[in-house]
């Protein structure tokens, strides 16, 4: 039987490469989605056929909470496990201070901290059928650094690492939980969406990330057993800059 991987976000941009990733490795994924154009999810379709494994993909708003459990028990239902859970889905808006409404804090605050928590919270029971389950949460650089132009953003990032550690305190030691935390990464074909770029003569090793960094680290928290509770940058030194 196939290991199952449930990843949110998970049709386009860096999510579609993760999903690709743990399609190479064999691994049967249900890939919950929101807003997702037909072009990106019919691409991400053919992708996955050629791999050979079972797939699902779910249209979910991740901020409508009652709808989220419908859609993880209907997983559960499906896929009966769940081994790897990635809580990649986010969003990202450069504001000023003063330019900040009550909507968009709290569209940020559902999506990139209250969904992980409750798809988490939801996910346990289904976590707990596989045999060494991993939860990875997809934070970011600018919850570890004072990023002002993204403050919604860079409050609801730094909640997901708070995340990470109380999830893996609370879940040791059947479901080990980490997160990695991308400074600029670019994404060949798809820069459209990507926030204005930090100047790379700032960046220690003097480049951009790409998704196959934040692949490499999530395989290096897929095959070390004896992780948990850790945030890893994956940002070429940037947090050095603190």
């Amino acid at each position: 039987m196939n290991k199952v991987a449930l990843i949110t976000g998970g049709v386009h941009r860096l999510g579609r490469h993760i999903t690709l990733y743990l399609a190479s490795k064999g691994y049967d994924l249900a890939v919950i989605y929101n807003s997702s154009s037909p072009t990106e999810i019919k691409r991400t379709q053919t992708l996955l056929n050629a791999f050979g494994i079972k797939y699902k993909l779910y249209k979910c708003d991740l901020k409508n909470i009652k709808q989220l459990k419908k859609i993880i028990d209907k997983i559960g239902s499906d896929f009966k496990k769940i081994d790897v859970l990635v809580n990649n889905s986010g969003v990202i808006k450069k504001v000023d201070f003063s330019d900040i409404t009550e909507k968009l804090f709290d569209d940020t605050i559902a999506v990139n901290l209250k969904a992980p928590l409750f798809v988490s919270q939801f996910a346990v029971k289904y976590l707990n059928k596989a045999k060494a389950p991993v939860i990875i949460n997809i934070a970011s650089l600018g919850g570890l650094q004072n990023w002002t132009g993204f403050m919604p953003y860079s409050l609801s990032k730094t909640g997901a690492v708070k995340l990470t550690y109380l999830l893996a305190r609370r879940l040791a030691p059947k479901i080990r939980v980490n997160a990695i935390a991308p400074g600029t990464i670019i994404i060949d074909g798809e820069e459209k969406g990507t926030p204005s770029k930090i100047d790379v003569s700032k960046i220690p090793l003097k480049k951009y990330g790409t998704p196959a960094d934040i692949i490499n680290a999530v395989e290096f928290i897929l095959e070390c057993s004896y992780l948990t509770g850790h945030v890893i940058p994956i940002d070429g030194g940037r947090i050095l800059n603190n």
